[in-house]
């Protein structure tokens, strides 16, 4: 079961290193007015020992602001779960 999770790590580790992340684009407050807000979205880095568990909770966020037709994100927030893992939290927005 270790050397399952190792292999994980290392794929997701690798995945994060070659920017194979989602990466929807950030709004800039004054542009907040002419984009639809679709809603707010959150999603953890899951468990693992990954001191840079930011990037891909903000992945697993972007995916689900995507699947619910967001063109940008905004107002991005992180929240420490512990030392290696946490939860990004987002808004969608659809802008034209």
């Amino acid at each position: 079961m270790r050397m399952l999770f190792n292999g994980f790590s290392l794929l997701l580790g690798l995945t994060v290193a070659t920017g194979a992340l989602a990466k929807l684009p950030e709004l800039p407050e004054a542009d907040v007015a002419r984009c639809r807000l679709l809603g707010d979205v959150s999603a953890t880095s899951g468990y693992g020992k990954n001191p840079n568990w930011q990037p891909i909770a903000r992945t697993y966020a972007e995916k689900k602001a995507e699947s619910l037709g967001a063109t940008h994100v905004g107002a991005i927030q992180f929240v420490a779960g512990g030392t290696f893992n946490g939860e990004a939290r987002l808004k969608a927005y659809a802008c034209p």
